[in-house]
């Protein structure tokens, strides 16, 4: 069992933070990674500080969650609306106490156990979220605001049948409409493997070239982490130099995922695009 503590790596950890902030509280870790070989388990604790001025009282949740544009979306079995995910972890995960009041300016450590099941249907990672909702003790007023802060487990089974894998659909270019000069591309990129792949396990880029081959700019890839089943549509913009004339000009993706099994998955492919200025 390997587990790591990511501070900043994606925009997950962006959302989750500024929460804690807004909430007036503070919470560590917000982002754990665990390998966790299936039949083991693993026990740590959280710890929610109240920075605020009143005490606050925290109930626990613990829900799956998916993160298609590397933002979270928690998934409510309770919702008329819930979306199944089949590589959600909310049964793996469980958090004591429930229920605590926290005073101003102290800290208080929620212990969790995370558990991954011996038999492991489909095989590959869980996400699961501790979701802590925090709110003021109850004083008979009629409006009562709450907030909530989350604390997000990305769990890896290992093995290399667990892995990332990406398709790539729908890729295309244009001119602006109002500049002619300013070049769109965009593509939807889809998470078809079992297992999530963060910001630094991934490098895309896009060159322009001329018929020639000569590299006239590039465009990079913004990468997040992306969970299985996830896709989003990637767009990207290039301003052509006021020089270059009307033509065929082509763009070459090129996209690595450096695998944790130390493997490096490459994708590559090859747009032709006729600019008219």
């Amino acid at each position: 069992m390997h587990k790591y503590q990511i501070l900043l790596i994606v925009s997950l950890v962006t959302v989750i933070a500024s929460l804690c902030a807004f909430a007036g509280t503070s919470l560590s870790p917000i982002l754990t990674e665990i390998t966790l070989p299936p039949g083991t388990s693993y026990e740590g604790d959280m710890s929610l500080t109240n920075t605020g001025d009143d005490p606050i009282v925290v109930q626990v949740r613990i829900r799956g969650f998916t993160a298609p544009d590397g933002v979270p979306i928690f998934l409510d079995p309770s919702s008329e609306n819930y979306s199944y995910s089949r590589y959600s972890g909310r049964e793996l995960l469980t958090v004591t106490p429930m229920q605590q009041t926290i005073q101003s300016g102290e800290s208080f450590l929620f212990h969790y156990r995370v558990a991954m099941p011996e038999d492991l249907d489909p095989y590959g990672g869980r996400y699961v979220a501790a979701i802590f909702r925090v709110q003021p003790p109850s004083t008979g007023a009629q409006v009562v605001v709450a907030t909530q802060v989350a604390s997000l487990f990305l769990l890896t089974p290992g093995g290399d049948t667990a892995a990332p894998h990406f398709t790539f659909q729908d890729l295309k270019a244009w001119q602006d409409e109002e500049n002619p000069r300013l070049i769109h591309s965009s593509g939807l990129i889809t998470n078809d493997g079992n297992l999530h792949v963060n910001a630094e396990q991934m490098y895309g880029f896009m060159h322009i070239t001329d018929e020639d081959g000569y590299i006239l700019g590039q465009m990079m890839w913004d990468t997040h982490t992306m969970l299985p089943d996830n896709g989003y549509t990637e767009e990207q913009t290039w301003l052509a130099p006021d020089t270059l004339p009307s033509g065929t000009y082509y763009l070459h993706m090129t996209i690595l995922i450096y695998q944790p099994n130390g493997r490096v998955q490459r994708y590559e492919g090859t747009l032709s695009l006729d600019l008219h200025f």
